[in-house]
């Protein structure tokens, strides 16, 4: 990603750490990209002796979300980091801990997002005959499956045989 992402992103870390009166672990949180996060947006890792912390987002779904998004989920993974260095790794990973943290930063503490997977996870199939928001969808599994053999798919939903030919490939 780009050197400005980056920046936003360590200001982000940075607000949250400050908003939880820890500032000194900024310092220490570390942002890998991991491209085989295809469902999850990110997750947080700390470490100790020595004290070390990373956090690790998806470039797949980053490119899908909002800038809101793109800050709760930053600010989500840091108050992990937060709530652990705080009160500990035995915590329980959304519980009242992170909750606090959360609440310190002023964001809403949601635990999953809610960024729409087509083209990362699954794809939409052109040609079903079901209305756009319902329409069939083939996982990346069945899609590598199809690519590297003459595995056929027929949707669940209205019974179409699917083809390569008719997926909606976004990325």
């Amino acid at each position: 990603m780009s050197q400005g992402t980056m920046e936003q992103i360590y200001e982000w870390i940075e607000f949250a750490c400050d908003s939880n009166e820890v500032g000194y672990l900024t310092s220490i949180v570390r942002v890998k990209w991991n491209k085989r996060f295809t469902r999850r947006f990110g997750d947080a890792l700390i470490g100790y002796n020595p004290l070390l912390a990373r956090i690790r987002l998806s470039p797949l779904i980053w490119q899908n979300a909002s800038d809101s998004e793109r800050r709760e989920t930053v600010i989500h993974e840091t108050c992990h980091i937060v709530a652990w260095h705080l009160h500990g790794t035995k915590i329980k990973p959304h519980g009242v801990e992170w909750r606090q943290a959360m609440e310190q930063c002023g964001v809403e503490a949601n635990r999953c997002h809610n960024i729409p997977l087509i083209g990362i996870n699954h794809f939409h199939v052109r040609e079903c005959p079901k209305a756009k928001l319902d329409r069939c969808i083939v996982s990346r599994q069945d899609f590598g499956l199809m690519k590297k053999t003459d595995y056929t798919l027929h949707c669940t939903l209205c019974g179409l045989a699917v083809t390569l030919d008719q997926i909606e490939c976004l990325t």
